[in-house]
């Protein structure tokens, strides 16, 4: 592997591209953009798909690689381009099966694919495609799990542990000597984005709001979802007091809005006690990630409790990338 490797964290709905320089795991360059897979594929299929939906992707990368590298001095011609999330999915870049759990967290039994440069895409090509178990999928988490474990000081990767990683799919992770054992989905970001702007509560939720504003009444909206997340709560029954919050004037819209988040978040923390972890470790590389501390924080678990800093997560996916793209070379 040369100094450098450009590395694609290609999710549903964010395009990630960074030039990483491997020698001080440093970010050279990098563009966001919400040029998610979602978004890519919905323009091949309106553009009639005139050309394969390989060929469309490739060249809607290319042009984000002559972006990144356009002001670099060096030459970056043999730079391998590293791609997790769902590019490896249907309606990505070329569909590959999944991996099976245990999932080894060195990355040795990762389902992927190289692809030698060409005329029409001068750049070698490693694509990584996601776990599954017998009834859930991932691709893009498994990745970072990699990474994460690359990075000692995180986690001790022989004791047992379910890493949270918040997001529209939030992913519970349990790991156990040194493998992904087990994981599950929970649709709570989407859930909340529904109800919020499409149901019978949007009018008792302020569009307006977001999680950045916790000021002393908001934090106690929000604790106040949390503690209506009991186990013996319906959910289905809870919901609809964010309409009678409204009704009632018992919470404004803004209000209502950390309240949904609290009782959403809160249904799906609770639901670490049917795993009783040793430790949980929340995987904060999201906007989203104070809520789920403070809600775990007030569901107090008997249980240590890691938090993982932004900082450290937003080097996970590349670290997974490379780590991965290592093992590949080593047992081909």
């Amino acid at each position: 592997m040369n100094n450098f490797i450009i590395s694609c964290d290609w999710g549903s709905s964010e395009f990630r591209l960074r030039l990483i320089n491997l020698k001080e795991e440093a970010i050279v360059n990098e563009i966001i953009s919400l040029n998610g897979v979602l978004s890519i594929h919905n323009r091949w299929t309106a553009d009639s798909k005139k050309i394969s939906i390989k060929e469309f992707y490739l060249q809607f990368l290319l042009v984000q690689i002559e972006f990144l590298l356009a002001d670099k001095s060096n030459d970056y011609k043999n730079t391998p381009v590293l791609i997790s999330g769902m590019a490896s999915a249907s309606i990505g870049i070329e569909e590959l099966p999944y991996a099976k759990i245990p999932f080894a967290l060195d990355g040795k039994n990762t389902v992927s694919k190289f692809m030698k440069n060409n005329a029409e895409f001068p750049y070698d090509l490693f694509l990584i495609s996601g776990a599954s178990t017998t009834n859930d999928v991932m691709r893009g988490e498994e990745t970072q799990m990699v990474g994460i474990a690359q990075i000692k000081e995180l986690i001790q990767l022989n004791e047992d542990a379910i890493c949270i990683f918040p997001g529209t799919h939030s992913k519970h992770i349990k790991i156990s000597k040194g493998n992904m054992v087990d994981f599950k989905t929970y649709l709570t970001g989407e859930l909340f984005e529904l109800l919020s702007t499409k149901s019978v509560l949007k009018g008792s939720v302020s569009k307006e709001s977001n999680h950045k504003v916790m000021d002393e009444i908001n934090l106690q909206s929000f604790y106040k979802g949390v503690n209506q997340s009991q186990n013996y709560a319906n959910l289905l029954n809870k919901l609809f007091s964010v309409r009678t919050n409204s009704l009632f004037n018992l919470l404004s819209a803004q209000e209502n809005y950390f309240y949904l988040s609290g009782l959403l978040i809160g249904y799906e923390i609770r639901s670490l006690h049917q795993d009783m972890p040793c430790t949980i470790v929340l995987c904060s590389g999201n906007s989203l990630s104070q809520l789920y501390q403070l809600a775990i924080e007030k569901i107090n678990f008997d249980a240590r409790i890691i938090f993982i800093e932004p900082a450290m997560m937003d080097k996970a996916a590349f670290c997974g990338q490379i780590k991965i793209f290592q093992s590949y070379h080593q047992h081909k």
